[in-house]
């Protein structure tokens, strides 16, 4: 049998970065990818991903990080994608201790990333290689010893106002060294410790207060501020891949030419990014979570398809009714509580909490329904209620087969 565990816990260390005057100004963030990975390249994404998750928004949106700057190393393959870039650029540089070579590609990707706003953090051995090329492409000069670099390079770099910084500093004798050269940021453990932080399992939930605010966003009544909910997503990494993925699809974008995060968003519109964002919230890695993933858009679609033909329900309603009616399962979450932070309509509510109304007879045609499936699926008549639930046996197969 197949190992149906999810995610294992996942631990970053954040590193104490202090400038000149011992100030904690910066955190380095390092994180590791599992080594008996079956794809190397996907696990590093993956990594990547959780790392910049649980530093950025997780421990950014809780505060923890105060007003200091992240750095953080990210891989080449990262920076191919640099829609995926993670928010607020002034807050981050970004660093490319893993290039070896400088080519024109990598110059490229470096000009694109600081007209995004970042700062970027190159390695002297990197900057060696082309000194004049990366005067103007980067902020920060890594160094692994005091004499990398010769005095006239060192003199250019103020009226460039490139600051240097330092790793893995271990003794007094090598702080005292770097500060003769007037190095600007400090790093190792001689001056402090790393933070060891875990985060939870990411499974169900991920980053929870981030979706619980991308899930109200999407029912707001000004939910068509489209750029609201691309700085929404942007939080939620798994999201952002999956809507590049399906903004880039021929379906949505037979042209080919490759679109970013914005671009998609305003491509899929507001329709397909409730559907499409809803379901990949929810959806985990656990294959528990999928069974009442698949229950509950069954349930959605199912009423979707019901309210089709009466002109005074709308279809967009009933799904969300049908979707919601099981999101307190899915969340593990009060579904009072849950229902106090969503800006759902007052007929939906209803709905849910008294099953009254249209949309309230339509769940509970569906509830009844799925019962009768359940009960005695050979006896169920091939009526309309049936044939609905059979459409919406294919819709939802057609949705989880792209997740």
């Amino acid at each position: 049998m197949p190992d149906q565990r999810g995610p294992e816990p996942f631990t970053i260390a954040l590193h104490p970065v202090h400038d000149a005057s011992h100030h904690h100004v910066a955190d380095r963030l390092v994180y590791t990818r599992r080594s008996d990975a079956e794809d190397e390249a996907e696990d590093l994404m993956s990594a990547t991903a959780r790392a910049l998750a649980s530093a950025v928004y997780e421990l950014g949106d809780a505060g923890l990080l105060g007003d200091r700057t992240l750095f953080v190393d990210l891989p080449l393959e990262w920076l191919d994608r640099p829609e995926l870039l993670p928010t607020p650029a002034p807050r981050l540089a970004l660093g490319v201790a893993e290039a070896s070579t400088l080519d024109s590609e990598l110059l490229g990707r470096l000009d694109d990333i600081r007209e995004r706003g970042y700062r970027v953090i190159v390695p002297s051995r990197l900057f060696k290689q082309d000194p004049e090329a990366l005067l103007g492409r980067c902020d920060i000069i890594q160094l692994s010893s005091p004499n990398e670099l010769d005095e006239k390079t060192l003199e250019k770099l103020p009226a460039r106002n490139i600051k240097l910084l330092v790793g893995n500093l271990d003794s007094r004798d090598a702080l005292e060294r770097y500060q003769m050269m007037g190095c600007d940021y400090y790093d190792g453990d001689y001056l402090a410790r790393p933070s060891f932080i875990s985060s939870p399992p990411r499974g169900r939930h991920g980053n929870r207060a981030a979706q619980i605010r991308l899930i109200r966003a999407l029912y707001e009544e000004d939910s068509s501020d489209l750029n609201r909910l691309h700085e929404l997503v942007v939080q939620v990494p798994h999201l952002h891949v999956a809507i590049l993925r399906r903004a880039n699809s021929t379906y949505f974008n037979p042209g080919g030419k490759a679109v970013d995060l914005q671009r998609g968003v305003q491509i899929l519109g507001l329709i397909e990014l409730r559907r499409l964002i809803l379901t990949l919230t929810l959806a985990s890695l656990q294959p528990s979570s999928r069974i009442v993933l698949r229950m509950a858009l069954i349930r959605a679609f199912m009423c979707r398809h019901l309210a089709a033909p009466f002109p005074t329900l709308d279809p967009e309603d009933a799904f969300t009714t049908g979707l919601f009616s099981m999101m307190d399962a899915l969340l593990e979450e009060d579904r009072n509580t849950l229902l106090d932070h969503l800006p759902l309509g007052e007929p939906i509510i209803k709905a849910l909490k008294y099953r009254s109304g249209p949309l309230g007879a339509v769940l509970v045609l569906c509830e009844n329904h799925e019962r009768q499936v359940e009960e005695a699926i050979d006896e169920v008549p091939a009526d309309r209620l049936h044939g609905c639930y059979m459409n919406a046996l294919a819709s939802t197969k057609a949705l989880m087969d792209n997740l």
